[in-house]
């Protein structure tokens, strides 16, 4: 399985057209202009290519990139050791 963060930074840039040079780990959602609509759409595609549930306040416009990865981290971590 890939690294998280490949994960999110190819989410990122092939379905958000979000520049990969963007895709830091202190850059906010927002920084990267998401709105309300494309924060849910990312959890979603998310939850599609990692399998793990993302809830709407982890991928809010404060989050950082690398918040995110560590929830999703943990998230998978929890449901490989089901």
């Amino acid at each position: 399985m890939p690294p998280i963060q490949s994960v999110v930074t190819t989410v990122l840039t092939e379905r958000f057209e979000v520049s990969p040079e963007s895709v830091l780990p202190d850059a906010t959602l927002e920084s990267l202009d998401l709105d309300s609509l494309a924060l849910a759409e990312l959890a979603l595609a998310l939850q599609e290519e990692l399998g793990v549930k993302v809830e709407e306040y982890e991928a809010a416009k404060r989050t950082t990139v690398a918040e995110l990865v560590a929830v999703l981290h943990s998230k998978r971590t929890e449901r490989e050791a089901l």
